[in-house]
């Protein structure tokens, strides 16, 4: 009978330690955390791990081969409760796998949201937040003379 299990990997080497389990055939679950950011006005993507440092494992409870996997690049060892290791219930597993993990930590806004502009021209100004701009520059709506005026501004002038 195939069991989840949890397993403890070395800071950053998530990636490492589940490749070199896949490279020996052992069924590897990493979630992943996708995050949207500015970073130096330039809009970047990045994904990082959901648990840091963890992953799960699937094997034979019965005739796994446990040591491989302690034995493996990346992989500090099994998380264990007293003597035993520690089994993940496959329906937490299938949860993971079938929600959609949204970032929290989203800081570029969405078409709708007001922002502050606070560059030479719009200082401390109300907008709204059309659409992107090509990387380093986004498209918002002032209101000027009671008309909404389409404006090109520098993501690092935007404050949400």
């Amino acid at each position: 009978m195939k069991g989840w299990y949890l397993v403890t990997c070395r800071p950053r080497q998530e990636e490492r330690a589940a490749t070199n389990l896949l490279n020996q055939g052992i069924e590897v679950f990493y979630p992943k955390l996708t995050t949207e950011k500015l970073i130096k006005g330039r809009r970047t993507v990045k994904q990082s791990a959901l648990f840091p440092s963890y992953l799960f494992i699937c094997l034979e409870s019965q005739n796994g081969n446990f040591s491989a996997v302690k034995n493996t690049r990346g992989v500090i060892g099994f998380v264990t409760y007293g003597a035993r290791y520690q089994v993940v219930p496959d329906c937490l597993i299938e949860q993971l796998k079938c929600e959609r993990i949204e970032s929290a930590e989203s800081t570029i806004p969405k078409a709708g949201d007001t922002v502050s502009v606070n560059n030479n021209a719009f200082n401390n100004v109300s907008a709204i937040y059309k659409e992107p701009d090509g990387d380093m520059r986004s498209i918002l709506l002032i209101n000027l003379l009671n008309q909404k005026i389409e404006v090109s501004v520098d993501n690092k002038d935007i404050k949400q």
